[in-house]
């Protein structure tokens, strides 16, 4: 049985990652044509986003809940948020849909895997805080910052964290209770050539980070390339930068000081939301 479920879901992983990744055109024009009523740019737009649900599905799978199940959570999730969406207000669908999508795996496994009871009070607030941030994500397209989630919830910040840690550390129990997760897991990663669903979603981080980048100037651009492993994945130290671009160390600080700031402006943050 555990052969076939494994050949299932390699089936399916092949089949998802036969939709190509949307460009914001054409994320658009499908919007506008569900808007006008056409069903099947919903098919489309779904589609194009299932290896992404996939992606998010992994980062929560060894925790009792079997990957085709969190997959198939996440997939419901997808469908909720289609109609949640607003393409006028700029930001890319799956920035938008990270928190839906993250909300309805974490949901299955509060029901599966809870087995640790939250005081009813800190329950209560935690209800608030998931209202607020979901508020917050239809409105500015992005989850909020802790800071921003605290003065909307109106709690301390750091009495914020604690309460956002009781409720991950419910969820990161290392419960193996059904073995096909991790060792499918293991299998899928440890294959020497990167599958096509990799692939595609490599090569849009890629898009996103050039495109991010591209907002920056050519000297900002090669300072963060370098001092953040964007050339070749290994990051280099202040001095080596230095010795590559031909300026004294503070001098590489200010820069990339500068281009940090100019990134964290609300309209680039949208276009990366997704990847942090």
């Amino acid at each position: 049985m555990r052969t076939n479920l494994n050949e299932e879901m390699k089936h399916y992983l092949k089949e998802v990652a036969k939709h190509p990744v949307l460009t914001r055109e054409q994320e658009v024009e499908l919007f506008k044509r569900l808007e006008a009523g056409d069903e099947s740019a919903r098919e489309k737009i779904v589609e194009s986003n299932l290896r992404f649900v996939i992606k998010m599905a992994m980062g929560f799978a060894g925790r009792g809940v079997s990957l085709a199940d969190l997959i198939q959570e996440g997939n419901i999730g997808l469908l909720e948020v289609v109609d949640k969406f607003d393409y006028r207000k700029g930001y890319r669908f799956s920035t938008y849909a990270a928190f839906w999508i993250r909300q309805a795996i974490q949901l299955a496994l509060r029901k599966q895997c809870n087995l640790i009871r939250l005081p009813i009070r800190k329950s209560r607030l935690l209800g608030h805080v998931s209202e607020a941030v979901s508020t917050f994500t239809q409105t500015h397209g992005r989850a909020p910052s802790t800071r921003e989630l605290a003065l909307i919830v109106g709690v301390d910040e750091d009495k914020l964290e604690h309460l956002m840690q009781l409720r991950d550390s419910v969820l990161s129990l290392d419960m193996e209770t059904e073995e096909e997760s991790p060792q499918l897991l293991s299998k899928l990663r440890d294959e020497r050539t990167p599958s096509p669903l990799d692939r595609c979603l490599d090569q849009e981080k890629r898009q996103r980070v050039s495109a991010v980048l591209g907002t920056l100037t050519p000297r900002e651009q090669q300072v963060l390339r370098l001092r953040f492993g964007f050339v070749d994945g290994n990051e280099m130290s202040l001095r080596s930068t230095s010795k590559v671009v031909g300026m004294s160390q503070e001098g590489v600080r200010r820069v990339e000081r500068k281009a940090i700031k100019k990134l964290r402006r609300p309209s680039v943050r949208s276009q990366i939301a997704g990847l942090l």
